[in-house]
């Protein structure tokens, strides 16, 4: 009886770890103290990038570099050119814009806080290993970060985050989410609009526009709640010679887009 007891215990402890992967003490630190900008009910100024972003998924095929962000309170942070309507939106959990966000508190800036570049160059690099290192780390970090989102009468709200990596070339995206209290989003992934307005791939998160099981899936993770993806539009260069292969690939890229005439972004001339 006693050893079924512990085994059932375990096992409802092993449940709880799994399901709950994230607290709102594993996002990384955001609020007004933190130097964010924030809002309740609506969405922050418009703020620069500080260095620019070249070599965007969405944004670089136009020769375009990214010069400025915003976090939209409707769940999506935007990542625009010196032209706001040419953009990508990296969509955690998109909603129109009739909700109820009233009482969604909407935080959102840059950082090269070290602790924290070193915290995302681990994540990074422990899913896609080799990708920064010291002669080549992250040199700034985009923090969005939604808290009670959609709450209202018997809805808790939700809590996600979203944390865009980059050294100015090479930049990935990490997706935290702690809890989500609907069940769909309209979108979730990377969408653009350049010339034509592009959707997101469905299959970019794992749990598509299921957003309730956010918490419990993960990508390229063992955490649960955790998405790690690339936001590049070509492959990236790494530190490591033994992905000399990797780097290759990276070179053909640039090469083919100067015989064809092509933008080529400034990581190519690394």
């Amino acid at each position: 009886m006693g050893s079924g007891l512990l085994t059932g215990t375990i096992l409802v402890i092993l449940s709880t770890c799994y399901t709950n992967g994230l607290t709102l003490n594993d996002l990384y630190p955001y609020g007004t103290e933190h130097g964010d900008t924030m809002r309740t009910g609506d969405s922050p100024p418009v703020a620069p990038l500080q260095p620019s972003i070249d070599n965007l998924v969405g944004l670089g095929p136009a020769g375009l570099t990214a010069t400025r962000y915003r976090v939209i309170r409707n769940g999506y942070l935007a990542i625009a050119s010196d032209d706001l309507n040419k953009r990508i939106d990296l969509n955690l959990l998109t909603l129109p814009s009739a909700s109820d966000f009233s009482n969604t508190e909407v935080y959102g800036r840059t950082t090269a806080d070290p602790g924290l570049i070193n915290r995302a160059m681990d994540q990074i690099n422990e899913a896609f290993p080799n990708t920064f290192c010291s002669t080549s780390p992250p040199t700034q970090l985009i923090i969005a970060t939604w808290i009670d989102y959609l709450k209202a009468s018997t809805n808790l709200g939700s809590n996600f985050q979203a944390i865009v990596v980059t050294n100015g070339s090479i930049t990935f995206g990490i997706a935290l989410y702690v809890n989500v209290r609907i069940a769909t989003a309209i979108i979730t992934g990377i969408s653009s609009i350049v010339n034509v307005y592009v959707p997101p791939d469905p299959s970019f998160f794992p749990f598509g526009t299921d957003v309730m099981d956010a918490p419990t899936m993960m990508s390229n993770s063992t955490t649960p709640g955790t998405y790690i993806f690339s936001m590049n539009d070509i492959l990236p260069d790494t530190c490591n010679l033994a992905c000399f292969c990797k780097a290759r690939l990276f070179q053909f890229a640039c090469e083919a887009r100067r015989i064809n005439g092509e933008h080529v972004p400034a990581s190519c001339n690394n």
